[in-house]
């Protein structure tokens, strides 16, 4: 239990700074440009690490090509959709938009595992969609005449990825058989990145999206490797030991920390955070603690029956 919630915590961490940082790197980058070049360094990093690791890349037996193309499919889709999220948001918004995450988890787990939410968790949604939806408002617009609630593009595109990555979540744990966590992770990295690498041909022949003018300086550089190394490999790969052993509900329930995470990494930006957003990730954080407090309570009357 210790090792799944420092798991989550560290992806915490890794995915607040996020948005933040593509944010920085979507003003020279095309959005999958930049999704390829992470998704290729990423993919590096899992096959040196899965050999390091386990001895051995390609285990023996018939190869589960179909899940892998299954959760690829749906972690491409999730990754090219936030970073396009984010160029039409903003990174806070972005944020924010995550706290609508144990909803979507609640009706994945429904959809594919038949199971209702927990009592805990029913009880927890409200204080993390009512910090997410506090988060957004903007009570200086009530004496402006202003928008009270901004609605843009990239929101849209965001509650739509808000879906995707706990039903790649779920998959990856109910596929593959007794495969390790690193090597579920390093399959659906492997398999989306020439994915993603075709849509990236496709669009660049068309003339949507090119690569950067001029070569990215060091910091661009290190942001996209902090993005990679970080975000999308220990990341991934602690959610997915945390998710192993607490569940995807519960795992979603950690990432409405994300807000106050990006909110931090944002001020290092210069974009300074509104009071009603601070309030908002406090109610998010209420939200995570009791989830967890429900759950423990369980696992101790089920120890003790």
């Amino acid at each position: 239990m210790l090792i799944a919630n420092l798991g989550l915590l560290l992806t915490v961490l890794a995915w607040g700074s996020t948005a933040p940082v593509l944010n920085e790197l979507l003003k020279t980058w095309d959005p999958v440009a930049l999704t390829t070049v992470r998704f290729t360094l990423t993919s590096v990093v899992f096959l040196v690490w899965l050999r390091l690791a386990e001895g051995r890349i390609v285990l023996p037996g018939v190869f589960p090509w179909r899940q892998v193309l299954w959760v690829s499919v749906i972690l491409t889709s999730f990754t090219t959709l936030l970073t396009f999220a984010i160029d039409y948001s903003n990174p806070i918004n972005i944020s924010i938009i995550s706290a609508a995450g144990p909803l979507a988890a609640a009706v994945v787990d429904r959809v594919l595992n038949g199971r209702n939410p927990p009592g805990a968790i029913l009880m927890a949604i409200p204080f993390v969609v009512a910090g997410g939806v506090f988060s957004g408002v903007d009570l200086a617009a009530f004496g402006e005449s202003g928008p009270v609630f901004r609605f843009e593009p990239g929101d849209a595109l965001m509650l739509i990825a808000v879906f995707l990555w706990p039903t790649y979540s779920a998959l990856l744990q109910r596929w593959f058989g007794d495969m390790s966590q690193l090597r579920r992770t390093s399959l659906s990295f492997l398999g989306a990145t020439p994915m993603i690498g075709i849509v990236l041909l496709v669009l660049m022949l068309t003339g949507v999206e090119s690569l950067p003018d001029h070569i990215p300086d060091a910091q661009a550089w290190s942001f996209v490797i902090w993005t990679s190394l970080a975000t999308s490999i220990l990341g991934t790969y602690f959610w997915n030991v945390g998710v192993k052993h607490l569940g995807v509900v519960v795992g979603t329930m950690f990432l409405n920390m994300i807000p106050m995470v990006a909110i931090g990494v944002s001020i290092l930006f210069g974009i300074q955070p509104r009071m009603e957003q601070i309030a908002g990730g406090v109610l998010v954080m209420a939200g995570v603690a009791a989830a967890q407090y429900g759950s423990m309570r369980r696992q101790r009357a089920g120890r003790a029956a």
